[in-house]
């Protein structure tokens, strides 16, 4: 008898990487770029403005009944359940009681959360307080979300009360509909070593050639919570028990691993690696290549003693980000008690040149110590300590999105590292890149006419596009390495001649972008076309202009190329900078002085000069699961949304009339503290925004100062007329709008036919009858800390063909 077997492969797309990749990675943790470890999508991903039930419209209904004042009410897209509810004007959504005081601030909340919970998902006792605080706005109370004793990640209900005691708004995301049980079948101790076996089988880099050290992975977090899957990425799913697992070395990695307690699955994976009185507290590290840290700096000590410029700046930098946030809003450092800011320069546990946030300090490499960069980083410290933005999907692309903003805004008001920069304070036209970006490439097929077109095109490397590049198309071959293809590009080709003087097409994967633009160089190719593998072409940079042209299209585009070659047809291509007429300004431009990178590495006025998005239905928008689903990238969106607010301008046909930084900084800053939540999307953002503005009107707010000890003296009060602009700014970059040009479906759709059975033939592929027992086998990847028998990570390899 042959014994039977269905064998299952788990394909995973991995991305390359490439020591000078600028934009579409993941960070090993919370990182100013980005570095390949996918994100893992929900288990019942479904199109863009597809929603559940919506809440209930009695409940609805008598929300606005009771309210003083006109209300809007917005759904979140997860759930069908309210996400945002507000009182415009000098409306209050519970005017039978009173508030004058932070006890009956928290009881008129309460009150509210008790009657109107369920109409956020959650009945009124699965929400317990979480904390509460005054401010000389008013007061905020923030609920979480428990079920039968155990939290619900990612849940939190925002609360917020004027000094007049009005309710003017509440919002947040609970999951709706529990009902299920709490008693995990997988204990929390193998959920640990299957979670940090996940990280060290597949570490943060593995993807692209590059994988982060693993020495002395921990466990350092293991909670069992409910956990709805879909609620990150704004899509429906559903509620499971799950491990929330953080597994981290305290130096370069800090991945947040999601375990279903019932059948031992990871259901999602990210990475989290980009009161005293007012005064800082740094401390400045140099490492050496183990890692071994002296600390060459701490406050108190003369500056700049013997610090290099590096270090000088890194120290510095670090100031003017904790006196932005203690002068302008009051803040004592990112936990708003005091805490240390350590920084660490020159860390071997950086794939460089890049910086990160590790959730403890903020770590560079040499050349990547710029104002903007340092405040980038300090700034996801202080997002993990307020919103707790989750860094995935539109909630990760608002992370990363507020480290540019108060990044480049510190860099816009301190008066350092401004040299050779010109005028920085007027703002840039509407459309034009600037002159000290590089070039937008642009590929047109020319030939043959049935397939001529203009192809999205990202990433440049080589010395620029001075002049159009025009030739021929050649796809050449090589070794598979293992894990590779013939067709990635990263060997000597196996015609070598063929390639002089075309230009070549190759696929992603395997070896770096400069690795195949190397063979490529030494082929003698004129350029090189990377075929992604999906419809987004990728982005990354490189100073080496010794490498040809290189440019990546997306996946539709790259076999529309390969079929007709496949055909025998001649495919004539150019090559080209798209960019047109452009403006001489580093105004909004990020990290354009650490010369590590070689440039600036994101526009925030023009997000599409560097191939993001700048407003949600632009083709730039990154729709994969690269990048947590496109945090680096899709932060074009809402950091264009602040430049456009602050500056000025008519952009998707719509008249923004700028309001200024002070204004914006105050406004963004108040959205991010009082009502963002860990998941927040970008449709959360735009009502949060609307929400602060009104909250802020006729109220004092500071101007921004970076100067130690010197707060910000008044500023111009924020009006009705410039919420009005922050209404036009949204619309402009279109925060409302889903993203509905990424087509998302189900992964498996509801009642799908039997793929064996009767009907069905079944063709052998391979089969193995084991009369020979275990000869043909061999073992491999036994990891001892993980437990036999639970199928993971262990494996079983053929030794046959």
């Amino acid at each position: 008898m042959v014994a039977q077997f269905t064998v299952a492969t788990t394909i995973t797309h991995h991305s390359e990487g490439n020591k000078h990749v600028k934009f579409l990675k993941q960070g090993l943790s919370l990182a100013l770029l980005g570095a390949g470890l996918a994100a893992v999508p929900g288990l019942q991903a479904v199109a863009a403005g597809q929603t559940p039930a919506v809440a209930a419209d009695s409940l609805v209904q008598q929300i606005k009944s009771e309210a003083d004042g006109n209300v809007k009410v917005s759904t979140e897209r997860a759930t069908g359940k309210i996400g945002f509810v507000r009182a415009t004007g000098n409306g209050d959504l519970m005017p039978s009681r009173k508030a004058d005081s932070l006890d009956s601030a928290i009881g008129k909340a309460g009150a509210y959360i008790k009657k109107y919970g369920a109409a956020f998902g959650a009945a009124g006792d699965q929400l317990q307080q979480s904390g509460a605080r005054s401010s000389r706005y008013g007061w905020t109370v923030t609920y979480t979300q428990q079920y039968k004793g155990l939290p619900v990640f990612g849940s939190r209900i925002n609360a917020n009360l004027d000094k007049a005691g009005d309710l003017t708004a509440v919002n947040g995301y609970a999951a709706p509909g529990l009902n299920m049980s709490v008693t995990p079948r997988l204990s929390k101790d193998v959920a640990a070593k299957r979670a940090i076996a996940t990280v060290r089988v597949n570490p943060p880099g593995a993807a692209n050639g590059h994988a982060a050290d693993t020495t002395g992975l921990k466990a350092t977090k293991n909670d069992l919570m409910v956990y709805r899957t879909g609620a990150i990425k704004g899509d429906p799913g559903k509620a499971i028990l799950a491990y929330v697992i953080e597994v981290a070395n305290q130096r370069n990695i800090r991945d947040m691993v999601f375990i279903d307690a019932n059948t031992g699955k990871i259901v999602n994976r990210y990475s989290m690696v980009d009161n005293a009185d007012f005064a800082t507290d740094r401390e400045l590290y140099e490492a050496d290549a183990d890692r071994n840290l002296t600390l060459v700096w701490k406050d108190g000590d003369a500056f700049p003693g013997d610090l290099n410029e590096d270090q000088q700046s890194m120290v510095l930098s670090a100031g003017n980000s904790y006196w932005l946030y203690a002068n302008t809003f009051g803040r004592d450092s990112f936990d708003n008690k005091g805490a240390t800011m350590r920084t660490i320069n020159n860390d071997p546990a950086i794939e460089c040149p890049n910086a990160n946030w590790n959730g403890s300090t903020t770590n560079y490499c040499d050349g990547v110590s710029s104002d903007d960069v340092v405040s980038h980083e300090w700034g996801h410290a202080y997002t993990e300590y307020t919103s707790g933005l989750i860094y995935q999907w539109q909630p990760g692309a608002l992370n990363e999105s507020y480290s540019d903003v108060w990044g480049e805004t510190i860099d816009l008001i301190n008066g350092r590292e401004d040299e050779g920069e010109g005028d920085i304070t007027t703002p840039r036209p509407v459309g034009m890149c600037s002159t000290h970006s590089p070039a937008t490439p642009l590929l047109t097929i020319n030939s043959p006419s049935s397939i001529a077109k203009d192809c999205l095109t990202g990433g440049l490397l080589g010395p620029g596009l001075d002049a159009p590049i025009t030739g021929d198309v050649v796809a050449p071959t090589d070794v598979a390495e293992e894990g590779g293809t013939t067709t990635d590009g990263c060997s000597t080709y196996d015609n070598p001649a063929a390639a002089v003087g075309k230009i070549v097409l190759v696929d992603r994967g395997l070896c770096t972008f400069v690795q195949k633009a190397e063979v490529a160089r030494d082929a003698g190719a004129a350029a090189v076309i990377i075929g992604n593998r999906d419809d987004a072409p990728v982005s990354f940079s490189s100073d080496d202009n010794t490498l040809p042209v290189t440019v990546s299209i997306g996946l539709t585009d790259r076999e529309l190329i390969r079929t007709a070659l496949g055909n025998g047809d001649t495919v004539n291509v150019t090559i080209k900078d798209a960019s047109g007429e452009r403006y001489d300004s580093y105004r909004w431009l990020m990290g354009e002085k650490s010369p590590a990178f070689g440039g600036a590495i994101r526009d925030m006025w023009n997000p599409t000069c560097y191939g993001d998005p700048g407003k949600v239905s632009d083709a730039e928008y990154k729709c994969s699961t690269d990048d947590a689903g496109g945090v680096h990238g899709n932060s074009g969106v809402p950091n264009h949304g602040y430049a456009l607010l602050v500056d000025g301008g008519t952009y998707n046909g719509v008249t923004v009339a700028g309001i200024g930084l002070d204004k914006a900084a105050n406004l963004y800053w108040r959205t991010q503290l009082d009502y963002l939540t860990p998941t927040s999307d970008f449709t959360d953002m735009a009502n949060g925004l609307d929400a602060a503005c009104t909250a802020l009107v006729g109220q004092p707010i500071n101007q921004l100062s970076t100067v130690r000890e010197t707060p910000g003296a008044p500023a111009t009060p924020i009006t009705a007329a410039d919420c009005a602009q922050v209404k036009a700014m949204e619309a402009a970059v279109e925060l409302r709008k889903a993203p509905t040009q990424c087509n998302f479906k189900p992964l498996l759709s509801k009642n799908a036919p039997a793929i064996c059975g009767k009907g069905y033939k079944t063709k052998t592929l391979w089969k193995e009858d084991f009369e020979k027992g275990l000869k043909n086998w061999s073992q491999s990847e036994i990891h001892s800390d993980v437990e036999p028998g639970h199928g993971f990570p262990w494996k079983a390899v053929a030794n046959a063909p």
